[in-house]
């Protein structure tokens, strides 16, 4: 799997937006998207948003829905929102979508915090 093509769009408290794009490395057998490629992406998103709140974390629970096939050179949106912005958890809501809207997997996270970021690097 590559994510040479993944770009940063936006990233602000409690929320996190970057693309990425379906390489063939990225495909199963059956030419679509692998499930733990787009896994991936969601965990990253989400770890992204625990960074935005102040702290480094780590997955406790993810639960993901598999909506649609993503086909090979699919341009990926991967949004990360916050619902829960606890001390000992974080829960985030990630969507990965494509550039007319359709929605491919939706996924949340329980995040445990294991370590706060500093000032000066948020």
């Amino acid at each position: 799997m590559s994510f040479a093509s993944c770009r940063l769009i936006s990233m602000e408290k409690g929320k996190v937006l970057f693309e990425a794009a379906v390489e063939e490395s990225d495909t199963n057998p059956y030419g679509i998207a692998h499930g733990g490629y787009l896994y991936t992406l969601c965990d990253t998103a989400a770890g992204l948003l625990g960074y935005t709140l102040g702290s480094y974390v780590v997955t406790q629970q993810a639960d993901i829905r598999f909506i649609a096939p993503a086909k090979e050179k699919e341009k990926l949106f991967i949004e990360s929102r916050v619902l829960h912005d606890g001390r000992s958890s974080k829960v985030a809501e990630v969507t990965v979508s494509g550039e007319k809207g359709k929605l491919f997997c939706k996924a949340s996270f329980t995040l445990f915090p294991v370590k706060k970021v500093e000032e000066k690097q948020v």
